[in-house]
């Protein structure tokens, strides 16, 4: 792994791609500024499809990624990387479109929606191809100034049925 560069100018150029809301709530100063500057990172990395940017935010000690809706279920840093790896490969781009963020020193937590058309085996279930636009919200917990693991919900109704028949839902409708 190299140096993680969270220079806010850096960080801000590449994440200025991305959609990740206007409502941001702070609690907790300096160490919060850093918690969100780190979401920052990973998440414009993983959006660039840079995986080993990602894992590079990602702490070593025992990371992990769950869906609680799925059952999916990953620890380890290995398997965490692998994770991305598939995900990279099942969907590519911006996934998750937050309608808000609370950010603290130990947590950060945003609201919106899962968008995006995944092929193959998308969060633990096989995905279809079809667009889907579900509401979702995601944990993303912090350790020594880096990402330990990220517990996401979403509508586990509406999952199955929008695999097999799509949406026209857009990310920019109303989280209800």
């Amino acid at each position: 792994m190299g140096t993680l560069n969270l220079n806010p100018a850096d960080v801000a150029k590449r994440a200025a791609r991305f959609a990740y809301s206007d409502k941001i709530f702070m609690a907790g100063g300096a160490k919060a500024e850093r918690a969100w500057h780190l979401v920052l990172a990973h998440t414009s990395a993983e959006w660039s499809g840079d995986l080993d940017g990602t894992m590079e935010t990602m702490t070593r000690n025992e990371p992990f990624q769950v869906m609680h809706t799925t059952g999916l279920d990953v620890r380890g840093y290995e398997q965490v990387r692998a994770f991305y790896r598939e995900r990279l490969k099942t969907f590519r781009g911006q996934a998750f479109f937050p309608h808000r963020w609370v950010v603290s020193g130990e947590a950060a937590v945003a609201n919106g929606y899962f968008h995006g058309a995944p092929s193959g085996v998308f969060f633990g279930v096989q995905a279809t191809g079809k667009t889907l636009c579900l509401p979702m919200t995601v944990w993303i917990y912090f350790e020594d100034d880096l990402i330990k693991g990220e517990s996401a919900y979403l509508d586990g109704h509406e999952l199955p049925r929008q695999i097999e028949h799509g949406t026209t839902r857009r990310p920019d409708d109303l989280v209800y």
